[in-house]
């Protein structure tokens, strides 16, 4: 609101938030959300795992604080065992 010289501009703000929240508590990872085209954005998966872990991956838009502070490694971890495993799926289906 400090920034904001303009009530339409305090309005769009606003709406722009309330639809990365909605976004975000959704439980669904969009594919071809519009949102996902902003660089280190974070998503739903991101957000899930952080009510999932509630130990990390507190960005609500940006994942550059998590990465900065270290916060996501759980989530990079998780990530990374849940590829490997669709991998060793893949290779048993072949």
């Amino acid at each position: 609101m400090v920034f904001c010289n303009h009530v339409i501009l305090l309005w769009a703000g606003i709406i722009c938030r309330l639809i990365q929240s909605i976004d975000a508590h959704s439980g669904y990872d969009i594919p071809l959300n519009p949102l996902n085209l902003l660089p280190f954005y974070a998503g739903a998966r991101f957000h899930d795992f952080h009510h999932m872990n509630l130990n990390g991956n507190y960005s609500s838009i940006f994942t550059w604080w998590d990465k900065l502070f270290g916060t996501d490694s759980q989530y990079k971890s998780h990530t990374e065992k849940r590829k490997k495993q669709e991998r060793t799926v893949e290779k048993k289906m072949e």
